[in-house]
């Protein structure tokens, strides 16, 4: 923030002002020729005198400061000092190849691709020869942040293959069906092969299923059963995937199915839809992969089932892993779960976990009243912190963070079995953010790999951030387990600090300023919406409170910050909202009763007293007189003004104003005693304040 002094004005003026010269003009030159072209012209008579001539503007500043950033100007300090740190316009990273800067809201990445800057010394060193992985490590060194790396764990995708372009494009599944009349299922069990993946031995079963799918109508299909085939990869160590499972072990299961176009279910079954392809669909699920790994690990397993086949038949129908290439995975694929996770220290998560921490924060500040999705989980039947999720929907996403558009669930949970493991690296808990599929209104297809990749990494570093945990490597707060390692590595990620608080000053401000402004009728629409619940219109709103439709519409324009009217719908503007109006709405209420009231008695002593002012208010208007209201049925304190010689005209003076309340209210006089705790100083300085005024004013009237 930048103080603004009469110099700073000045400039201010000057950036406003036309240039005089340009660069190339000679001062001196230009000076030459004004001064023939002033004598050229006829002299005018005048008679001004310096008192005629117009004061000079001053050039005191009406403002105390300016946004350096927005050029927003400040007439008081505090509102200043408010700003600063919550600019929009602020940068917070900046090209290193351009210099462009960046708002919270921008997005560096796409940026890049738009940087003529960028995409010159890519193309140089294209024509040098170098790979784009040179370019890459020089702008992680020289550019990017070190951030902790975080682990892939759930996993969940429906990749397909278009194969039509081949002679048989279901050859491989015709080979899967081969290799499972090669194997005696009811006397073994699945098949059981192993590869080797890495440094690490893999398990890869082989089994079936029914598929409901109804057999092809063509004659070289020659199938009365379609099946679909599982393929399941896990530790060698392990004698079975359920037992990988049960022990949270890194793995990945595959199930094929054939495609063709106009295919069919059996009857009674739910018919299929299915783009126009001949090939396949593969679903692939697991944990702890990089996601970009599950394509080739099945057409690794598939390669490894492949080398199973002639065992038992002498011309095998054989397995064609080349026509799962991952190149060629169709467009059409899409993905439906992935989560990034890292492992906290045990204690170091209470502000994430706390009932204002910042997965409680996340839903309520974000997640609208009657619009969109939102939910908040809490269980902390097994241990403080077992399992907290806040899940917000894709628009809710966006507000969080900039640039971000996919539904999101952000948690944090221990094992299943939090006792079991305690003692042991497992016992601390994890902090993970992953893709919401059930509430997204569109397709995340796999070509949108790298930006799912991009939102749950840069949502998972901004829940560390806004919890006071570092988003570097630092061990004395992450934990290893057998997947997850306290590396980092540096890359392009949006950090937003304090963005959570941003946004409640934000809400804050808006409940402040809309409700000191309501009325009656803004109040009881408020009111409304605070208790029915459910799906409002403007024309139930204005059924529910008895007015005109043309009167609800005014009202919610007048409550458009903290009423969200869309598509006939109306809702409070988020939880938040929602919660802190639930404390102002009647203190509205009250306040507006109470003006109702007043106005009324106004209306009575103008009737009363015509245009003059009624005996009580001049009274204490003369003497000085101010009421205090108080809580509950304690009487308001009157403090007087005037200061009497002595304690008894302070009594008499209290008498009088006593008989002028009377006269206005048409109240008993020594009810007067009962309504107010009167305080008068003399001269001297002596105080009285009766606390028993009531009886110095003698018996009811």
């Amino acid at each position: 923030m930048v103080a603004v002094s009469d110099a700073g004005e000045f400039f201010d003026q000057l950036e406003e002002a036309d240039a005089v010269t340009t660069d190339g003009a000679d001062s001196v030159q230009s000076a030459i020729k004004q001064s023939e072209v002033d004598r050229a012209r006829p002299r005018r008579e005048t008679n001004s005198s310096p008192s005629s001539r117009r004061p000079r503007r001053s050039l005191t500043p009406e403002y105390v400061a300016r946004c350096r950033f927005c050029r927003c100007k400040f007439t008081a300090a505090s509102l200043a000092r408010y700003h600063e740190g919550r600019c929009d316009a602020e940068p917070v990273s900046q090209c290193r190849y351009c210099e462009a800067e960046h708002t919270p809201d921008d997005d560096p990445e796409r940026h890049l691709d738009a940087c003529e800057a960028y995409q010159s010394i890519l193309q140089q060193e294209h024509d040098q020869g170098e790979t784009d992985d040179t370019v890459e490590e020089a702008e992680d060194e020289s550019f990017a942040r070190l951030f902790i790396d975080p682990q892939p764990h759930e996993f969940h995708a429906y990749l397909k293959w278009d194969c039509s372009s081949l002679e048989n494009p279901l050859r491989s599944y015709f080979g899967l069906r081969s290799l499972q009349g090669e194997h005696n299922f009811e006397d073994h069990g699945r098949l059981r092969t192993s590869m080797e993946l890495g440094d690490d031995t893999w398990a890869v079963e082989f089994g079936f299923k029914p598929s409901g799918i109804a057999p092809r109508d063509r004659p070289d299909f020659q199938l009365d059963e379609v099946r679909e085939y599982l393929i399941y990869v896990y530790p060698d160590a392990y004698s079975s995937w359920a037992d990988a499972k049960d022990e949270a072990r890194q793995r990945a299961y595959f199930r094929i199915s054939p495609r063709w176009p106009d295919m069919s279910s059996k009857d009674g079954l739910k018919s299929m839809s299915n783009p126009d392809i001949e090939g396949y669909d593969v679903e692939m699920e697991g944990s702890y992969w990089e996601f970009k790994q599950y394509p080739e690990v099945f057409q690794r397993a598939l390669d490894t089932l492949a080398d199973r086949q002639g065992f038992r038949f002498n011309s095998p129908t054989y397995i064609h892993p080349e026509d799962f290439n991952p190149r060629t995975i169709h467009s059409s694929s899409n993905i439906v779960d992935g989560e990034y996770y890292v492992r906290v220290k045990i204690g170091e998560t209470d502000v994430v976990i706390a009932y204002d921490g910042t997965l409680h924060r996340i839903s309520l500040l974000l997640s609208g009243d009657r619009q969109g999705y939102a939910k908040t989980v809490r269980d902390d039947r097994e241990c403080p912190g077992y399992y907290h999720t806040a899940t917000i929907d894709a628009r809710r996403a966006s507000e969080l963070i900039g640039s971000h558009e996919l539904p999101k669930e952000f948690k944090h949970y221990h094992m299943r079995n939090p006792d079991a493991v305690k003692g042991t690296k497992l016992e601390h808990p994890k902090i993970g953010v992953s893709f919401q599929n059930s509430i997204h209104d569109g397709t995340l297809y796999w070509d949108d790999l790298d930006k799912l990749e991009t939102e749950l990494d840069e949502a998972l570093l901004n829940v560390l951030e806004w919890s006071d945990i570092p988003t570097r490597p630092d061990d004395h707060y992450f934990v290893e387990d057998d997947y997850f390692t306290v590396t980092g590595s540096r890359r392009w990620r949006k950090l937003l600090p304090e963005r959570l608080p941003r946004i409640e000053s934000k809400q804050d401000d808006q409940i402040f300023a809309t409700a000191s402004q309501m009325n009656a009728t803004d109040a009881e629409l408020v009111d409304t919406l605070l208790t029915d619940g459910g799906t409002t219109s403007p024309a139930d709103l204005a059924d529910s409170i008895g007015v005109h439709l043309d009167t609800v519409y005014r009202a919610l324009k007048r409550l458009r910050p903290l009423v969200d009217h869309t598509y006939g719908e109306v809702q409070l503007g988020s939880k938040y909202i929602a919660q802190e109006l639930t404390g102002y709405i009647d203190q509205v209420s009250e306040s507006i009763q109470r003006g109702w009231e007043n106005a009324l008695d106004g209306l009575t002593r103008a009737e009363s007293f015509g245009d003059d002012a009624d005996p009580w208010s001049r009274w204490l208007d003369q003497y000085g007189g101010t009421i205090t209201a108080t809580e509950g049925a304690d009487p308001d304190e009157l403090e007087v003004g005037f200061q009497p010689e002595s304690i008894e005209d302070a009594r008499e003076l209290l008498r009088q104003g006593a008989r002028r309340w009377a006269e206005v209210t048409g109240n008993p006089l020594r009810q007067f005693g009962f309504e107010f705790a009167p305080v008068v100083t003399c001269v001297d300085g002596t105080c009285y304040a009766p606390k028993r005024f009531a009886d110095a004013l003698g018996t009811p009237s």
